[in-house]
């Protein structure tokens, strides 16, 4: 039998909107036998995957087969959830699914006043390991490039945005402190030129701080070789997975969410086992799926920090009248679709550091051309006259 669950956490009224029934899945790991917690749990990561869907229009992506342009479709929307009815539940191991029938209201309430419905470009970048040793357990020394990568895939199926891998760079160069971090001559991380070569307007990334056992074992000095010997091939137990993740805008170099993730999970194989990270017996261990379910919670807390942020795209060349913007049809740009254009300005802090100031130009463009990563705008006059120039961004709110 199943409750009915208030959703106060995403609780506005709105006597303008028409609310419609929605269903989504949440996950949530259980612990201690406490379904009561895992069921609140999930059902949160449920709510947000019903806000991203609601007020959902098909978008198009299109491609382009023999000169005929193609088009697919993905989903994506934002909404307010009122009240939720769990339908369905399922356990499988120690993760406990959820699937909820939320009554979502179409919103207009984004408190920056954003109401587009692109899908925003995110860059993955490496997620640096604090303490490397704690990789030989199970040889998963390839867990900074193939962790990210996971997230890129996790964020991509559930459609909100579009992920890019980018696992070959490292941000920090000081992991203790990040995200407050400068580079080793002295300055700061510049996320935003990291944000320009990527193309994208947003940059996921993270450290991996804990993947140590959770009670590693100390060899007693005066029975040093047989206590190693006892413990060489031991099933290893709980092992932990700390991960902070941050999230930049890729324009100005901003931090604009950071979040913490710590589970634990079993770690069934002998320590002799090298598994690799991805691998599919790394894969079917507790661990493994442990590690699968907070990427797939990071995946979406990543879309629902995203869903009331600008859609923001730059401006790589202009001709006559004619303005060319790095975003088309995978990021749902449209014909006759409008953007404002903003100025990027570079200005420098106490410490001479460049920060990156965008100015509103109050000047728009009609998009006329729609291609699958660019598309092409028109000014009413050229854009010579209004000094309309490359590095300029497009903001649609």
């Amino acid at each position: 039998m199943f409750k009915k669950i208030i959703a106060t956490s995403f609780l506005i009224y709105s006597q303008l909107a028409s609310s419609q029934m929605i269903e989504a899945t949440g996950q949530a790991i259980i612990y201690n036998e406490d379904l009561a917690d895992a069921r609140y749990r999930a059902t949160e990561q449920a709510l947000k995957q019903a806000v991203l869907q609601a007020n959902a229009r098909v978008i198009s992506e299109d491609t382009l087969t023999n000169g005929e342009v193609e088009s697919a479709s993905s989903v994506r929307g934002t909404g307010i959830t009122q009240s939720t009815n769990i339908i369905k539940e399922e356990r499988k191991n120690d993760i406990l699914t959820v699937v909820v029938a939320a009554e979502v209201t179409p919103e207009h309430i984004c408190s920056n006043g954003a109401t587009n419905l692109y899908r925003k470009s995110v860059g993955v970048t490496s997620f640096a390991l604090q303490t490397p040793q704690q990789a030989n357990l199970g040889s998963i020394h390839n867990v900074p490039r193939l962790m990210p990568r996971d997230l890129v895939n996790e964020i991509n199926k559930q459609g909100f945005l579009h992920a890019l891998a980018a696992t070959n760079i490292q941000i920090y160069p000081d992991l203790i402190n990040a995200p407050t971090s400068t580079n080793p001559d002295g300055s700061l991380t510049d996320v935003a030129r990291i944000g320009e070569d990527l193309g994208v307007q947003y940059v996921v990334t993270g450290v991996i701080r804990d993947i140590g056992p959770v009670n590693e074992l100390e060899p007693n000095k005066a029975n040093v070789f047989k206590n190693f010997k006892h413990e060489e091939n031991k099933t290893s137990g709980l092992r932990n997975l700390a991960i902070d993740l941050y999230l930049y805008d890729g324009f100005s170099g901003a931090l604009l969410f950071e979040q913490s993730y710590f589970e634990t999970g079993e770690w069934d194989l002998d320590k002799s086992i090298r598994t690799g990270y991805g691998s599919p017996r790394f894969k079917n261990t507790n661990f493994g799926k442990i590690a699968q379910q907070v990427l797939w919670q990071a995946a979406l807390d990543t879309s629902s920090r995203l869903r009331c942020q600008p859609f923001m795209a730059n401006i790589f060349r202009t001709e006559g009248n004619r303005v060319h913007i790095n975003a088309g049809s995978i990021a749902g740009v449209k014909l006759n679709d409008t953007f404002g254009i903003y100025r990027r300005y570079e200005v420098f802090n106490q410490l001479q550091n460049p920060l990156t100031q965008l100015n509103n130009a109050n000047i728009n463009i009609t998009i006329k051309q729609v291609q699958p990563n660019f598309s092409i705008g028109e000014l009413n006059i050229d854009a010579r006259i209004l000094n309309v120039q490359q590095q300029d961004v497009v903001i649609a709110w």
